[in-house]
């Protein structure tokens, strides 16, 4: 399995937070995750802001990170995260990671919707309000592309 522990790349793209998910999470990865993600949402603390999520291979959680992940995203919910777009274009677990984030984001107040393409994920977030910045979009991509 090429990642072992799950990887991600994270990039704050105007009003949006935008992660690449690689392979199965542990706590350990959610935790560092988390950390990532924290120094790149700060920023947009007390505004009004969103989330791409993009995943890839085998983007699963175990049952004590999935936990984890959901009471980190319930934390963000009162510094402003109201919307979360999960594309899920390359995961060979598609229905599994789709019934684990449904699970994490039920309940928590945060819109949330899965497409194919992060195309699709920018195109709801903007009908919904938030300025995405397409140039840090495209180098997000470009750095997952180089991965």
């Amino acid at each position: 399995m090429r990642y072992a522990h799950g990887e991600f790349i994270v990039t704050r793209c105007g009003d949006a937070v935008v992660t690449q998910a690689y392979g199965p999470w542990n706590n350990e990865c959610v935790k560092s995750f988390a950390n990532e993600y924290r120094i790149n949402a700060e920023a947009l603390f007390g505004k009004v802001w969103c989330n791409i999520v993009c995943v890839t291979g085998e983007s699963l959680l175990i049952p004590d990170a999935e936990l984890q992940l959901r009471e980190r995203t319930a934390a963000m919910q009162p510094l402003g995260l109201t919307h979360i777009a999960v594309v899920l274009g390359d995961s060979t677990a598609k229905a599994t990671t789709k019934a684990q984030l449904k699970r994490t984001y039920k309940g928590l107040n945060i819109e949330f919707t899965f497409v194919e393409l992060i195309e699709n994920a920018v195109e709801w977030l903007v009908g919904h309000g938030f300025n995405i910045d397409l140039e840090s979009i495209s180098l997000h991509v470009e750095k997952v592309a180089s991965k």
